[in-house]
């Protein structure tokens, strides 16, 4: 959590702080009551399981200014909240990969494929096997004169 601060980016309209470890009969207020006294909590987000109705673990807090999220992030992570150790980071954070570097950006930054042999090309075109003599024409001349009513 240290370091995630120099790393912190701000969402639309604040500074996102996701806590983990939540007990799972907490209540909204419990964590507003937690983190009001690091600053106004603008928004508060709580996971629950559809079928026991309880906290799934983690929540997510919105701070309108940085100082107020960098203090929920420093002060309580590693604190206890109804009994239970939580932990609390910022929810996003920069890439710890360089800017600078140009193959990282832009399309070089997907993993390229190698390229797939061309299905049309002229040497692996079907309409070759119909030359050679086994469907040639002539094979089955014989059969036409021999049965002319056949309507061949």
């Amino acid at each position: 959590p240290a370091n995630s601060a120099a790393r912190a980016e701000r969402s639309v309209e604040g500074w996102v702080v996701v806590v983990t470890g939540v007990h799972e009969e907490a209540r909204e207020e419990d964590l507003l009551d937690r983190f009001a006294d690091y600053g106004p909590v603008r928004s508060l987000h709580m996971n629950l399981d559809r079928q026991t109705g309880f906290v799934k673990g983690y929540a997510l807090l919105e701070f309108r200014e940085f100082d107020h999220a960098r203090a929920a992030v420093e002060q309580a992570a590693g604190s206890s909240l109804l009994g239970q150790r939580i932990a609390v980071d910022f929810a996003f954070v920069k890439s710890e990969r360089p800017d600078d570097d140009d193959e990282v950006r832009g399309e070089d930054r997907h993993r390229r494929r190698r390229p797939r042999p061309d299905r049309y090309a002229p040497d692996r075109h079907t309409s070759d096997r119909h030359t050679s003599e086994r469907y040639a024409p002539d094979r089955y001349a014989s059969d036409r004169e021999r049965s002319p009513d056949r309507g061949f």
